[in-house]
C-alpha cells in the first residue's frame, strides 16, 4: 500500500509496480507447514520513487541505514487488518488464513529495494498428499508479481517438492492485458479479482 501511494501520477497503465518475488516454506520438526517465507524485490523505478518520497539515504552513501529501514518496513509489514499482503495460500482449493509478517528485514540489492519476511500460518497444517498452492497477486493488478527461483535450495522435507508454474497467457488473456494497460492511473479494472488471472503459482507436494 505504501508503494502504491508513493507512485502518485507518474505511471499511466496497469500494472504500475513490478516485483520479483521469492518464496519458501517453513516446516516444523513434526512435518507440519508453519510459515511462508517471502521476499519482494521492487523494480528500479519504484525504488527511485521510494528514495525520493521517503527521503532515504540522506547522507548519500548509497546504503540504507537503520532509520531508512524503519521507514520502509513500517509501510511494508504493518498491514491493515483487512489486507492479505497479496499472498494467498490455497489448501484443497480454499484460501487458508495467514498471520501477520514476522522477522522482517530490508536491503538494497543491485539498486533495488528488497523486503523479506516470514508469514506464519494461522494454524500449522500437515501437508502430506494435500494439494497446496501459493499465489502472489494484487486483485486490482496494480502490482505485477513474478515468482522467481530462490538463490538457495528451499529447506523442505525429503519427500516434498515446490515447483513454480509461470503464467502463460492465452490469446484472450493477451487482449485483456492490452485493455488493462490502456487504463489510466485512477481507473480500476471492472473485472473482480482480475490480478489472479495473471498470477504465477507455487505448487507444493509432499508424500
Amino acid at each position: 500500500m505504501l508503494f502504491a501511494m508513493c507512485l502518485g501520477g507518474v505511471t499511466k497503465a496497469h500494472p504500475h509496480v513490478f516485483v520479483d518475488a521469492r518464496t519458501g516454506f517453513v516446516f516444523g520438526s513434526d512435518r507440519q507447514l508453519e510459515a511462508i517465507k517471502v521476499s519482494w524485490r521492487y523494480d528500479e523505478f519504484t525504488t527511485l520513487v521510494l528514495f525520493e518520497t521517503l527521503e532515504l539515504d540522506l547522507d548519500q552513501d548509497g546504503q540504507l541505514n537503520d532509520a531508512d529501514r524503519v521507514k520502509i518496513l513500517e509501510g511494508e509489514t504493518n498491514w491493515p487488518q483487512d489486507y492479505k499482503g497479496d499472498i494467498y495460500l490455497e489448501v484443497l482449493g480454499q484460501d487458508y488464513p495467514l498471520g501477520r509478517p514476522k522477522a522482517a528485514a530490508v536491503k538494497l540489492n543491485a539498486n533495488q529495494i528488497e523486503v523479506i519476511f516470514d508469514l506464519p500460518l494461522s494454524k500449522p497444517i500437515k501437508v502430506d498428499r494435500l494439494p497446496i498452492l501459493l499465489r502472489l497477486y494484487d486483485p486490482f493488478f496494480y502490482f505485477a508479481y513474478t515468482i522467481v527461483s530462490a538463490k538457495a535450495s528451499p529447506d523442505l522435507p525429503e519427500d516434498c517438492e515446490a515447483q513454480i508454474v509461470h503464467f502463460e497467457p492465452t490469446k484472450a488473456e493477451r487482449v485483456l492485458q492490452d485493455m488493462l494497460a490502456a487504463l489510466g492511473r485512477d481507473d480500476s479494472p471492472e473485472i473482480e479479482n482480475v490480478g489472479r488471472l495473471f498470477s504465477d503459482e507455487v505448487q507444493l507436494t509432499c508424500g
